[in-house]
């Protein structure tokens, strides 16, 4: 029984030294990338078969991706919340006080 135990932790314990290393890479596989992202293998794919995201394929067959271009990618189309909004008016109403 301890056994299973002791062997039941090694392994979240070696999940999560995989996780932490995957969040310090700077160069992803496709199945990284997803996980990272939290989207599926196929639309990264999809992504990279369209041109949508930059990518590499130093050997023609791998595909590699930044992880900027990554993070960049995923913070496209940012949408401002309301408190934002607000804040961008107030400070632009009086910059342009007359």
């Amino acid at each position: 029984m301890l056994e299973k135990t002791i062997l039941r932790e090694l392994r979240l314990l070696k999940k999560e030294v995989k996780q932490r290393n995957l969040y310090r890479k700077r160069l992803l596989t496709i199945e990284e990338a997803a996980k990272l992202s939290g989207v599926s293998v196929s639309y990264i794919q999809k992504l990279t078969s369209s041109k949508q995201i930059p990518h590499s394929k130093p050997t023609g067959k791998l595909i590699f991706i930044h992880r900027k271009d990554l993070e960049t990618f995923l913070s496209q189309n940012y949408i401002s919340s309301n408190d934002e909004v607000n804040s961008n008016v107030s400070d632009y109403l009086l910059r342009n006080k007359k």
